[in-house]
């Protein structure tokens, strides 16, 4: 007995053809069937684990460079401190327990910490040019230099940064409630605000990993997904690391934590992917494409429409 069964087989044809003819079903098709040709989960995995290794000397760096300038007491340091954790939801409050700032004596942790912080932050950097070089498909003989690539890099870390402090600004203006008074209007203007600086951002951050002369119209869309669906995450993050914490804190208690830290970076790394793969799909038109692998008659049908067309356009 054959598989699949000409039944099943004539079905999955039907479905692959109907899925071609409709325009954002075949986009979609073709953005994921990208991304797999790409290793894109692979690449999502190395970004995440150096996004682990940079978050706890950033946390550290950041509540002790804050802790020394405003103050360790202060009101100010401890709402932007609350609102850097809230970047991660649920998680945050766990990690503010655990991560405190360093003392005046401790010169040597704080450059240890920070050394930590650009090797992590840089082999984020390097794993995200590696993914837009494969999906951009890039020969490993026109692959930058080591110099080039760190400087890349570092702009790239630049831009992140920007919008990691922004963001942080604004979420630390409305925890304040200080200009709540004014309007009501404040909390869905710093969202909009906040969308607006994600999606600067991922423009920004795809200018730098595409091809030189790629031009930001090209990139647009990408962007869009990228800023609007990460913003969207920020909004609606509570509830889907809770869900994830639910199955794992009963096992493994504060590990599970970590577990949600992960869970999150790599939620994060998978938009800016799949961000990524929907700039390249869209700019070079590589859509549509198959859902499955067509059996015999339906490479035939398929090839007898496309001569069919060109035979019209002709």
């Amino acid at each position: 007995m054959t598989w699949p069964p000409s039944w099943l087989q004539r079905i999955m044809d039907a479905l692959d053809r109907v899925q071609r003819r409709v325009s954002p079903a075949a986009f979609a098709v073709a953005v994921q069937k990208r991304y797999s040709d790409d290793r894109g989960g692979m690449y999502a995995a190395l970004i995440t684990f150096y996004g682990l290794l940079s978050v706890f000397p950033l946390l550290l760096l950041f509540i002790t460079v804050a802790s020394r300038i405003l103050g360790p007491d202060s009101k100010a340091t401890k709402s932007l401190i609350h609102s850097a954790l809230a970047q991660f939801p649920i998680i945050g409050s766990d990690l503010s327990t655990q991560i405190h700032a360093l003392n005046r004596g401790h010169g040597l942790a704080t450059i240890a910490s920070a050394l930590f912080l650009l090797w992590g932050s840089l082999g984020v950097t390097s794993a995200l040019q590696a993914a837009s070089g494969e999906a951009w498909r890039r020969p490993r003989h026109r692959e930058p230099n080591l110099w080039i690539r760190t400087g890349r890099g570092l702009l790239l870390l630049g831009v992140i940064a920007t919008a990691v402090v922004l963001t942080t600004i604004s979420a630390s203006i409305a925890a304040s409630g200080y200009l709540a008074q004014f309007s009501s209007l404040l909390a869905p203007a710093l969202i909009i605000i906040g969308g607006v600086v994600n999606v600067t951002s991922y423009l920004l951050a795809l200018r730098i990993l595409s091809p030189q002369g790629t031009r930001f119209r090209a990139l647009l869309p990408g962007a869009l997904v990228g800023g609007v669906g990460w913003t969207i995450l920020q909004q609606v993050g509570g509830y889907l690391v809770s869900h994830q914490l639910q199955r794992t804190a009963a096992i493994y208690g504060f590990f599970a934590t970590v577990l949600g830290l992960i869970f999150w970076l790599n939620l994060g790394a998978r938009l800016f992917l799949y961000a990524n793969e929907i700039t390249i799909v869209r700019a070079l038109h590589e859509w549509p494409r198959g859902l499955f692998d067509p059996s015999e008659a339906a490479r035939a049908s398929l090839a007898a429409e496309e001569a069919h067309q060109l035979e019209a356009e002709n």
